[in-house]
């Protein structure tokens, strides 16, 4: 009876982990879903900008927006950083690292940076570096989770 008690409970496991996936799979399919509800309501309600003062509203905005994610990024390299300091966990590392990524992202994709640097609007390589950050931390997330 004992080893058809163990039976039961692996299969029962496996069951769980098997709804854990598909509800994983439905809510990321969910959230990109909102996502593009969200980019397309957002285009309906705030047209593309065309007079120079909307793109100015736009510079102001973009700039805004990257401020905000370079201090949420400063306050999560610290919280981090003193996790690691006090843990020494490679997952710690990691997060900590891929956040690192994030803050050069925000740096970087700052429009009055570009404009300061006198390269604002021009495609070319400084406009590729803030997704290289990007692409890093995701990386690196990855890496982190899969182990």
């Amino acid at each position: 009876m004992k080893k058809n008690d163990r039976k039961g409970k692996k299969d029962n496991e496996k069951a769980g982990k098997a709804n854990y996936t598909a509800t994983a799979a439905l809510g990321t399919f969910g959230i990109i879903a909102a996502a593009i509800m969200l980019i397309t309501a957002t285009n309906l309600i705030f047209p593309f900008w065309h007079n120079p003062i909307d793109g100015l509203l736009m510079f102001i905005a973009m700039n805004a927006v990257s401020m905000l994610m370079l201090a949420l990024s400063i306050w999560l390299t610290f919280v981090y950083l003193r996790d690691y300091l006090e843990l020494r966990s490679k997952f710690t590392f990691g997060i900590l690292m891929a956040v690192v990524s994030f803050m050069l992202f925000a740096i970087t994709s700052m429009p009055l940076l570009h404009w300061f640097l006198g390269i604002y609007g021009r495609m070319g390589m400084f406009s590729m570096v803030p997704y290289v950050f990007a692409t890093i931390s995701l990386a690196i997330l990855a890496w982190v989770s899969s182990r």
